[in-house]
Formats: C-alpha cells, structure tokens, sequence
C-alpha cells in the first residue's frame, strides 16, 4: 500500500500511462462518443440481457438528476465469436432497445457481440467485458479521483445509489469500497431459502475474516463495485477473467489503498440460477436447484480463531526470524507450520522484512503477502466440525 503523499502523486499521471501499457486497444469504442467528460462512470457487461437489462437502467434513472447529467453509463454488449446464434441475436436486440431509449443520464453501447468485434473464446467473459468498458471510460473522466462504478445487467439500484457513495468516498476519503446489497426476492421457495443461506455464508465469513484481523473481509461481488480511476489503473485495470474477477481485482485494491466496505443496502443483484461460469451467485444457485447443501460451504469457528491466532502472530513479527515464527505457529496448530511452508513463506519472510523500514510497513507487506487467496485456502485446510 502507498503512503497517502505517493498515492496522489501517482494519480496524477497514472492513467495515460496505464492505458498506453494495459490499457484496451481497440477495436471497441464508446457509441456514441463521449463529448465531455463526466464526474462518475457506471460499468455495466450484457451477455444476453434484453429481459433484464432496461430495469437496471430505469433504476440507475430514478438518481438524483443533478448527478445523472454528470454520468456516463456504460453497456458493454459482449458474446464470443463461438456463442450460440440465439445469444447473439438477443444481444442485437438489447442493442436496438438502447438505441431507442432516453434517460436523465448519458448513455454509452460497446459493441462487443457483432462480426468483427466478439470477443475471443480464449478471453470472452465478464472480466473482459468490464475491463473493456472500464478503460474505454478513462478518458472521459474529469479528474483521477473520479469514480467507476461496477453493477450488473440483471441487478437493480437504489435510488441514492450515486448519491451515497459519492458521500461515502469523500468523507472517508476512499479509493475503493464495496456497496451494501441484498439479493432480490425469489418467486421460487426453493430459491429464496437456498439465496438467504447464500448471503449468510458471504456475510459471516466477510464478517469473521474482519475480526479475525484480515483486511480482505469483505464480499467480492461484481455487482457492487466501485473505485477511483487513479485507483483502477494504478494496479493494473481489471483482469481478462471468465470468472473469480472480482475478487482478484479487489484483492489487488485491498493490497494498494484498502477496500471499505458501504453499509447502506443500495444493490440488488438478481438471485436467477445460471451456470456460465464455475462461481458465483448465479452457479449457487443453479446448485441449490440441483439439492446442493449450503451448509458445507461454511468454515469453522476453529478455522477463524486459528486464522486470529496467526495474523496476531505474523503482523506483529517484524523483527522475528523465521525458526522462531514457524516454532510458535506449531502452538497455534500442529499443522501450521506446513501450511505456511506450502504457502512459501521460507522463500518471502526475508525480502518482507528487509523491505520494511518499520513496523507499520511491515505490517502492510505481511498483508500483500498473506492475501485474500491464502486466507481462504488458510480456512479450507483448517475447517474442522
């Protein structure tokens, strides 16, 4: 993580540096061009959304005015060059409802689906889709501290949505925050039960990874999204994932400027079971659907109080030599000390060390280490009922 002096120093010029070296090149572009530059972005892919896709829109439309005419909302329509005819012909249509659509805010449509313009097979996914929008919006932004915002096509807005994470980020002076959310209702019993289980594995372990001392308790969920544009480009933009983007884009935030957690309910993603990808909400519940049992995806409280156990030792071990870390480990668990050599920590301990000039640096490099990926292998090998 940056001290706050080399952070805004960065900012001023990171952007057309990122964009030259990662940025997207082409072929897609904003329709219609952006004349101006806009306060905030919102981010949003489509993969065959013509269904859900307009009530998003209509609910991003219900915002304060004032702060709609300074932003720009961003579809991104994407298939694969290899996606089934009927995707394609229903992203055609999604792009014929936009184009005949008015709102209170500016309207961007990237063509990411026609002949020319699919996105490879190798890449195509949601991860490529925003990333395509996201850096497509970066020079149509006024300032590097303007905000992009990261939803859904099938998730609906609260109507202060812009305003109060606007407020949010000034007051807590916050590079990248998730917003509060609750699926919507179901229709189906069936899914409705198996949604709240869902929520109540994300929140618990969220809040539980948060006592227990992690700076990555917090739910990594696509739809909820938001950053600076100083802070999008200073670690690296969003990755070309199928899925699983969003938690590794906000485990390289975390590990940059921190990621806050909004706790107003202002997103309502759609609780519909899909399968496009191996995570997700969608996935879940398609595996609820199929009688997947949610309680097998919570970990234990033994697993959390260990995983206490070992951040308090490791964040507070700067000056410790490595022998007397993995010797005070074993009486954490038994199995620790493997664990952490697995994890490689015998070929990192030294450089984190000799690369922190204090405690609190140490500290933040222990973290980067020791990340969000780490702590949930961390909790799978040390679950026990």
């Amino acid at each position: 993580m940056f001290s706050d002096k080399n952070r805004k120093m960065s900012s001023l010029n990171n952007i057309p540096s990122y964009l030259k070296k990662r940025g997207v090149t082409g072929p897609w572009k904003i329709a219609p061009k952006p004349n101006r530059n806009f306060d905030q972005a919102v981010i949003i892919p489509a993969f065959g959304e013509s269904e859900y896709l307009p009530t998003t829109l209509l609910s991003i439309n219900e915002n304060n005015p004032s702060l709609l005419k300074n932003t720009l909302v961003v579809v991104v329509i994407n298939n694969a060059e290899n996606s089934p005819e009927e995707i394609c012909i229903e992203n055609q249509h999604c792009l014929d409802l936009l184009c005949s659509s008015d709102y209170h805010y500016s309207l961007g449509i990237v063509d990411a689906f026609s002949k020319g313009l699919a996105l490879s097979p190798k890449h195509a996914g949601v991860g490529l889709a925003r990333k395509i929008g996201m850096d497509l919006i970066l020079p149509s932004l006024a300032t590097p501290q303007s905000l992009i915002f990261c939803t859904d096509a099938d998730t609906i807005v609260d109507k202060r949505y812009l305003e109060k994470v606007l407020e949010y980020f000034h007051t807590n002076n916050a590079k990248a925050a998730v917003v509060g959310f609750r699926h919507l209702e179901s229709t189906d019993s069936k899914l409705e039960k198996a949604i709240r289980q869902y929520e109540k594995y994300l929140f618990t372990t969220a809040q539980n990874m948060r006592d227990a001392g992690s700076p990555y308790g917090y739910v990594a969920m696509g739809s909820t999204m938001v950053c600076t544009a100083a802070a999008y480009c200073a670690v690296g933009g969003m990755p070309r994932k199928k899925a699983t983007e969003d938690f590794y884009f906000l485990q390289e935030l975390t590990k940059y400027c921190g990621v806050h957690t909004i706790p107003e309910i202002l997103v309502y993603p759609s609780p519909r079971p899909i399968s496009r990808v191996y995570l997700g909400t969608g996935f879940r519940m398609k595996q609820a659907g199929d009688g997947f049992n949610f309680s097998t995806l919570f970990y234990s409280d033994n697993a959390f109080d260990l995983l206490a156990q070992w951040l308090k030792l490791g964040n507070s071990a700067w000056k410790s030599n490595l022998a007397d870390i993995l010797e005070k480990s074993n009486t954490i668990n038994p199995y620790l000390a493997d664990f952490l050599k697995q994890e490689k920590i015998e070929a990192i301990w030294t450089k984190i060390q000799s690369n922190a000039p204090s405690n609190s640096h140490f500290s933040q490099q222990f973290h980067r280490w020791f990340d969000g990926l780490k702590t949930i292998r961390f909790l799978k090998r040390f679950t026990t009922f």
